[in-house]
């Protein structure tokens, strides 16, 4: 699968942003115009899908019109050179390239550096507000699909070692399997540290190396290790500073209210995010210790950055367990989240997958999940609420004022009664139908525009594997079991329809 000649000439002349290429296209066109006397010149452009299938390397159509004369007088070649192998292109480079430049156009957050189009590199991850972006060593690796394996294969003694000399280190980083097909590539992730083990002795040898199948590169795969690697980073960085800081839980959990600023201790947002919701679900736990009604919960994630935490934080699962309580033949914990529809279009599929999953776990945990699309209930507090009784406040995400958290408890009758009522007007607007969980995943997948079918079957699949060997946590902060169950319990709820 050798790359075209149009783009290795983008690449000669940093071209390969949309951007960029815009501005020199449009240049040329206008210039043609006035030469030409065509006026439709001056006013061509190209579309960003357009442009990303031209310059991946491996699209051989070709362009038509007035983009075609532009682009001929713009790289002074004609479009049927253009868009043809290029004489001379390295086969093994342009499939390197085009790697790298399918990840970065599907997944905006993704950068794949590969410097003198070699193998190995660097995994860049961009995060949005909550995350703060990390990067991993990759290593790029021909493989061929054999039943559930992707078995790695044709690598040349100087790639055997090269693959061995990547291993070795103990850091963060991915082996990425490449699939050539007729015109296409799937890819497949590993974990290098799955990958690493004791050598045998003797040569190098790939034998025994292979990537599951049930590791496809996709929105499932991409928004775990999306998601896992930037809050393990995070923590790991901040490791030291959470340990020391942990007397100041307790010494607010003493207090009837507080919000502590965010510039009392050093953490990077990653870090601050656990320190609230740490302190959070604690607190919450203090004040419905001597609850004897069932309580219901209000939820402030929006996006799949925020909700990831549910899927991987420790504390946040003991939370959940501790809550168990209230469940009974009789009564189930409520719990609301508001996912306004203006958020969930601007979200990323990947993002719009962590959001279902985090949704999905408390399904599995007996809670029955509500979701309220309006966007005038985007600012009500994250509340446990005790009908007639308590209402214990407990803001973490988007605290105001850059606070870690802010949180408190109210058994004011005007308070309450405001409270029940946001509560009454979310079952009457709840977006999930069904009375069972399967029916109600169903329909947060549509709502989310996501493919039922395909979340569930892959969910199966990854959940068989499990996510450590995709991408695994060393924080001890951290945990990737109930997400393992959560994927099997989506698998079986689609398998059951």
């Amino acid at each position: 699968m050798r790359r075209t000649l149009f783009s290795l000439l983008l690449k000669d002349r940093d071209l390969l942003g949309w951007e960029a290429f815009c501005v020199h296209f449009a240049a040329t066109g206008r210039k043609l115009a006035q030469e030409a006397g065509n006026h439709r010149l001056a006013t061509a452009s190209v579309g960003r899908t357009t442009f990303d299938r031209w310059s991946s390397g491996t699209w051989y159509g070709r362009p038509r019109g007035e983009a075609a004369q532009i682009l001929e007088h713009m790289l002074g070649h004609t479009v049927e050179e253009l868009f043809s192998p290029a004489p001379g292109a390295s086969e093994s480079a342009a499939v390197l390239d085009s790697v790298a430049a399918r990840i970065g156009s599907r997944w905006p957050t993704s950068t794949l550096l590969l410097p003198a189009g070699g193998p190995a590199g660097i995994w860049e991850i961009a995060g949005r507000q909550r995350l703060d972006g990390t990067s991993a060593a990759v290593h790029l690796l021909p493989v061929r699909r054999r039943g559930v394996d992707a078995d790695v294969h044709d690598l040349t003694q100087d790639g055997l070692q090269d693959l061995e000399r990547f291993l070795r280190p103990a850091r963060r980083g991915f082996l990425v399997g490449v699939e050539e097909q007729k015109d296409d590539f799937d890819l497949y992730v590993r974990d290098a540290a799955a990958a690493r083990r004791p050598a045998p002795p003797g040569p190098p040898s790939t034998g025994a190396l292979s990537i599951p199948s049930a590791y496809l590169l996709d929105d499932l795969s991409y928004g775990i290790l999306w998601a896992l690697t930037q809050l393990d980073d995070g923590l790991l960085s901040d490791d030291q500073a959470l340990d020391a800081e942990q007397h100041l839980l307790d010494t607010y959990l003493s207090l009837p209210r507080s919000a502590p600023s965010q510039l009392l201790v050093d953490l990077t947002t990653v870090g601050s995010s656990w320190m609230g919701s740490a302190f959070c679900a604690r607190h919450i736990q203090q004040e419905l210790a001597d609850a004897s009604e069932v309580p219901i919960f209000w939820t402030r994630e929006q996006t799949g950055e925020e909700a990831a935490c549910w899927l991987f934080f420790k504390h946040k699962l003991d939370y959940l367990q501790a809550l168990e309580r209230f469940h009974g033949t009789a009564t189930q914990t409520v719990r609301v989240f508001c996912l306004p529809e203006a958020e969930v279009a601007r979200s990323e599929k990947y993002e719009r997958v962590l959001l279902l999953l985090a949704i999905a776990l408390m399904e599995r945990c007996g809670i029955r999940v509500r979701v309220v699309p309006q966007r005038e209930y985007s600012e009500v507090d994250g509340v446990a609420f005790v009908p007639g009784q308590r209402a214990v406040v407990a803001n973490w995400v988007r605290a105001s004022g850059g606070a870690l958290w802010a949180a408190g408890s109210t058994s004011t009758r005007g308070e309450l009664r405001t409270y029940a009522t946001v509560f009454a007007d979310a079952q009457g607007a709840d977006v999930l139908v069904g009375e069972d969980p399967a029916s109600r995943l169903r329909s947060l997948a549509d709502y989310l525009s996501l493919d039922w079918s395909w979340l569930t079957a892959r969910s199966h699949a990854l959940g068989e594997y499990g996510v450590a060997g995709l991408v695994r946590p060393r924080s001890r902060l951290l945990t990737v079991e109930a997400l393992d169950e959560t994927l099997l319990f989506l698998g079986k709820l689609g398998s059951s329809r």
